[in-house]
């Protein structure tokens, strides 16, 4: 259980730094479109469901808990990392996504939504009830 874990969070610090840094360093000619950042996000995440935890644990966590504990620890953990790979403050959201938005108008509600849900997230991934 707790590879399942591990995995997951290497993957997720893997794409926010990988992110981060691409952001950091070419800011005016981002080599992505933002599409782009989805498909790999879709594919990192089907990456680490099909190779690590369905085969590893498919009998004992049900499919949609290991599926919204991946979610959840990414909610959690991506933007942080992110923002501290891209060389920005570390509580930093922009202003013309929707998300950025929604988490600007919660401001440390957002914050606090961000802990419990990666808690809980912890705990699906861990297979703990």
């Amino acid at each position: 259980m707790n590879m399942i874990l591990l995995y997951a969070i290497l993957i997720i610090l893997l794409e926010a730094i990988a992110e981060g840094l691409l952001k950091k360093h070419h800011l005016a000619e981002f080599i992505f479109k933002w599409w782009m950042q989805d498909i790999i996000a879709i594919g990192l995440f089907c990456i680490w469901f099909f190779t690590i935890a369905l085969p590893f644990n498919g009998y004992y966590v049900p499919i949609l808990k290991l599926v919204i504990g991946f979610v959840f620890v990414r909610f959690m953990i991506f933007d942080l990392v992110y923002n501290l790979s891209a060389g920005n403050k570390w509580n930093y959201y922009g202003k013309r996504k929707w998300y950025d938005r929604q988490m600007n108008k919660l401001g440390s509600w957002g914050w606090f939504m961000k802990g419990v849900l990666g808690i809980v997230g912890v705990c699906f991934l861990m297979g703990w009830e």
